[in-house]
């Protein structure tokens, strides 16, 4: 499984948009992996997760040809997340996609209304509702969809993704896990673990994670066997909020078993690596 991450900054980015704190005139002093824009993952080249705002800017950084993507995962209405009016400009005149099978998108009931579905269509978009609890294919993969603790009142959903032998949790945005998906998550053995770390050195556990809410979702999916020895934890979706520069998230959290992700960072993982 080749796990391409795009983007790895929160709603922001980092540096911020309009911000003039010392993280962000930092990272900007600094640049190159200091520089993240808004999160979103591609998977083995047909897989996507999550359409943000910089989606264009990824295009161009990473060398991307977005017509290859047939199944794009939302995780939730945000914008920096789903950011669906990009969409659009997959039918004519702006896209000319020959031989085309379409794009399908698989949301929640939010991700559905918030798009004009008949337009996109046009670009052979097609949606599909996802609920918590529940598994779908998705091309030649399986996905398991449960409740993020995550924006309340509309929801958002974080993922098993499982192809090719592989499985891969794509958590964010979320807080700690509930115990009703700590227990779901018992019947799985991950091999990658991709976790919300907004809040860097700060002791966050609801809506988003800090660095005390990661260590300890590693520590008991190991003691409970949802992830084993050779199991791969990356931390991801980083606001200057935080404060930790890449290479100070790398002091902290490399000796604790996790890959700090930057925009175009690459996993290649296979069975028993």
């Amino acid at each position: 499984m080749d796990i391409f991450y795009l983007g790895t900054g929160a709603s922001e980015g980092w540096p911020a948009l309009f911000c003039q704190c010392s993280a962000c005139a930092k990272a900007r002093e600094l640049g190159g992996k200091n520089l993240r824009s808004r999160t979103s993952v591609q998977i083995d080249g047909e897989y996507k997760f999550d359409v943000p705002p910089d989606t264009y800017h990824h295009v161009l950084t990473h060398g991307l040809n977005l017509s290859n993507i047939k199944h794009l995962i939302v995780t939730h209405c945000h914008g920096d997340h789903y950011y669906w009016q990009e969409l659009q400009h997959r039918s004519a005149p702006f896209a000319h996609i020959y031989d085309d099978t379409g794009l399908d998108v698989y949301g929640d009931v939010w991700v559905e209304e918030l798009a004009d579905w008949e337009r996109l269509a046009r670009g052979g978009i097609r949606f599909n509702l996802i609920e918590a609890n529940s598994s779908y294919d998705v091309g030649d993969a399986r996905l398991h969809a449960f409740q993020a603790n995550h924006f309340i009142d509309k929801g958002a959903l974080i993922y098993v993704f499982e192809k090719d032998g592989i499985s891969l949790l794509y958590g964010n945005d979320t807080g700690f896990f509930y115990e009703e998906v700590w227990d779901r998550l018992k019947d799985f053995k991950l091999d990658v673990v991709s976790l919300d770390c907004t809040h860097g050195e700060d002791d966050v556990w609801n809506n988003h994670m800090g660095i005390p809410a990661i260590l300890e979702t590693r520590s008991r999916m190991l003691k409970e066997g949802i992830a084993h020895d050779e199991t791969i934890f990356v931390a991801t979706h980083f606001s200057h909020n935080g404060r930790l520069l890449h290479h100070e998230l790398e002091e902290v959290l490399n000796p604790q078993g996790f890959v700090v992700a930057y925009d175009g960072m690459r996993l290649a993982v296979s069975k028993g690596k």
